[in-house]
Order: C-alpha cells, then structure tokens, then sequence
C-alpha cells in the first residue's frame, strides 16, 4: 500500500504529527516499534507544563511552551486536572523567597498562555497548614503555581484515535528495519517480517531513538540523551497528606538541581533525576544512587517519608546536538531536512517535550509542506479537540517572535543573556515594590478558592 507520509515512532511526537498530518487530508501511516505510549512519554512527570525551570536560561522555550500548553489544555482538557505546585523556601536554600517569588512574578506574565492562575505568596504558617508534613524548622514561606496532571497514555491514545478519525493508518508492534531508497530519495520503508510500504516521505519521530532511524536512510541526528528516573509510589504519600492535593518543587539533595513530587489520582512520583544518559536508550536503568538521591531530597524536607517505593521508571530526554551543562540544556526542538544529505523526503522531528507536542507537529507539517507544496499552509490541529469536535477562535495571545526565536536558537549565550536581562529587571521591579507595599501572603482558604 502506498502513503502520502510515514510516521516513525508512536509516542506523543510521532501521534501528534500522524493527527495533523491526518487533518491536512494527507493519507498518513504511523508506526510503533513497541505500544503506543508506552517508552519515553510513559516515563515523563506527566506534566503539561509551562517551563518555568527554563526562564533561568531560555526565556522564549518558556514563551512558546505555555502557548501550546494552552492550546493542548483546550484540545484535551478531559484528560487534564489542574495541579498546583508548593514551592517551600527554606533558609539555607540557594535561592531565597524573594528571589523564587521574582521567578514566579516573570512566570505569572505567560501563565495566561495556558489557562494557569497567578502565583500566591504563603507564609510559613499558611504553608504548613496546606502540607501539615513539612519540616518546619528554618521555613521561610512557599510559593504556588499551577501546572495540569495527564496520564501520558492516555493523551497519546487520543491523538492516535483523532488521526484514525481523520483517516490516517496507525499500527503498533510494528518495527521499522530497513528505509527503501532510489535514486538519492526515500520511498518507504520495510518493516519486520518484510512487508514493503512506500511513501514519498518519512518523519522520524523516534525520540531517544531517531539517530538509530536516521541511519537506516543514510542520514545523521546529533543527539545528547539525558537521563531522568522517577520513584513511583502506588497510592498518596501520608507525607503529603494535607486539605487538597499540591504538589511539590524540592531544592534536591545537592543543592543545584529541583526535583517534583507530584501526586497524580492513583500513584505518587517523585523525580526526575536528569542525568548524562549514554548512546544507547535500550540499555537506560535506574541506579541505586539516583533512587538514594531523589529519596534523600525529599527527606530534607519531610522528617517521615517512605523509604520503600512500588516501582522505578526511567526514559531519556534527547536534547539536539548540544554539549555543556545538563541544567543549561534548551529544551527546544528541531525539525530537520535530510534532503541535502541524500535523503531527500526523509524528515527528523527531535527534541521537545509533551508540552509542546502540538506545536512541534505543525512546525513538522510546515516543513514537510514545503516539499511537497499542497496549496497553502494553515494550523489545523488547533481548531478542533482530540474527540474531533470544532473549537471556537484562539483567544489566548500570541505566540513567541519567530525571527527573536531563530537568531537565539543559534547563538545560545545571547539565549541565556537575554534570559537574565530579563529576571534582572524583574527583580529589580520586585524588589522596589517591595519598599513600597507590603508583603501579602495568602491564606489556605485563599489556595482553595484560587485552584478549585
């Protein structure tokens, strides 16, 4: 059988693009090596999230990232709950109440991108009367955001489902072995057992694995895999137990990095590590250290917490073609045209995150288009949700600058200069409001009339 387009790789990336490609009235096929969902984006925080980490360095990913959070919350808002996020301040943190809550008020400016709420202030009572198991010696206060819970899965069956809606093919336990090619382009692929499918063009949507794909059709995908393990507990953690369900962001146990515990409806996480990960996604494992790290982080800030967890997971985040310090690392993704590598129709889409999923199939699709030239270009996955059914018009702002994006993305010290510039000016916003104002600290009933 023949198809407009090959998806390789079933996880959110590859379902997302298979669902907008269906959306185009392209005749596309997705296919999984394993299950749908069930590698990388199983072994996500199962967060859609806006990057608040990435406003340290890399303020755009944070601008476009809630921008398509937003749109994700309106095309799979069944599938989300809203889950704040207690962020506790301690007096021997690195970084003091001031300084996270500046971080917070940049934060707060793209909240509205994704439906998120402003933060609220806590002072050290209202913070222990939201989390009674706090350590309270040393509490300084916490900070609230909100992020939103979705079974990873769970979103990927649903793209997979809207695509098949749309008319596309969409197989699992299906391995791509071999990519056919003729004459300096691809024209399909065989799969095991050796079926021949044929397409005049292929997307690598393989994640950790999309340098192993590349190669198959002669090409190359410069990938830095990073490392992240979660504790899962099964059930709520007593430690947490409190008047609401929050979850938490931790100065981890060295101190430089921040580690979640996030409760979702049947389990607990706590993680990630973000670690180093090798050449090789298939031989990933989580370490005794990474579990004592990730336990010994949680137990700086909780006097009881659980020593015995129900399972680990493990997955790598491939971060594109970028060397030095794994907390500096964009977050952004590529898609790349192999065209002049003698790969012509053969596409790569790396990098990213669940966050963005939406975003990064359209971009495929934008490229993807200009080869192949139907008429032109418009967004469509936004338009309608994942059950199919019309949305209204996109009220919720505009996207980051896509010149400002390009000229950042190519020089990274300009990316994190401009990201800094930008917390220097708050904080000194911040702090000059301060002589002038008081503080206002929310209360619990606050918290609970702000998120329910």
């Amino acid at each position: 059988m023949t198809y407009d387009a090959i998806v390789i790789g079933g996880g959110i990336t590859g379902a997302g693009v298979a669902r907008d490609f269906a959306l185009r009235g392209w005749k596309a096929l997705l296919l999984e090596r394993g299950r749908f969902g069930r590698a990388t984006t199983a072994g996500s925080s199962h967060l859609i999230h806006g990057g608040l980490r990435y406003l340290l360095y890399d303020r755009l990913t944070t601008h476009e990232t809630c921008w398509d959070s937003g749109h994700i919350v309106r095309i799979a808002r069944p599938l989300l709950t809203r889950l704040p996020i207690l962020w506790p301040v301690y007096g021997d943190h690195r970084r003091g109440l001031e300084t996270v809550e500046t971080l917070l008020e940049s934060y707060d400016r793209f909240q509205p991108l994704k439906g998120g709420r402003p933060h609220l202030r806590l002072n050290p009572a209202e913070t222990l009367r939201l989390v009674p198991g706090l350590k309270p010696v040393d509490l300084r206060g916490g900070l609230l955001f909100d992020e939103y819970w979705v079974e990873a899965a769970d979103l990927v069956a649903a793209n997979v489902a809207d695509a098949r809606r749309a008319g596309a093919d969409a197989f699992e336990d299906t391995g791509v072995e071999a990519i056919t090619r003729e004459n300096g382009r691809v024209t399909g692929v065989r799969v095991i057992g050796g079926k021949i499918i044929q397409a005049p063009v292929l997307v690598n949507a393989a994640g950790p694995w999309a340098a192993r794909v590349a190669a198959l059709a002669g090409a190359a995908v410069d990938l830095r895999l990073q490392k992240g393990t979660h504790l899962v507990y099964r059930g709520s953690v007593p430690a947490l137990a409190g008047p609401r369900p929050v979850g938490l962001l931790l100065e981890a146990a060295d101190r430089e990095r921040y580690v979640f515990v996030l409760p979702g409806p049947d389990r607990t996480l706590v993680g990630p590590t973000d670690l180093a990960g090798g050449d090789d996604p298939d031989a990933l494992a989580p370490t005794p250290e990474e579990s004592a790290y990730l336990l010994d982080s949680c137990r700086r800030y909780f006097p009881i917490f659980p020593d015995r967890w129900d399972a680990l997971t493990v997955a790598a985040r491939p971060i594109v073609g970028q060397r030095g310090s794994e907390k500096r690392l964009s977050r952004g993704f590529q898609v790349i045209d192999h065209a002049d590598r003698g790969a012509e129709g053969f596409f790569s889409v790396v990098g990213g995150k669940m966050s963005d999923f939406r975003l990064m199939a359209e971009a495929t699709a934008a490229v993807v288009h200009r080869r192949i030239g139907r008429g032109e270009f418009r967004s469509v996955s936004a338009g309608r949700d994942l059950a199919g059914q019309p949305l209204g018009e996109w009220e919720g702002g505009a996207a980051p600058s896509a010149r400002l994006k390009r000229i950042l993305d190519r020089h990274p010290r300009v990316r994190e200069a401009h990201a800094l510039a930008h917390l220097a000016a708050a904080f000194v916003r911040h702090a000059a409001l301060r002589r002038f104002r008081p503080v206002s600290t929310a209360t619990l009933e606050d918290v609970l009339r702000h998120y329910q």
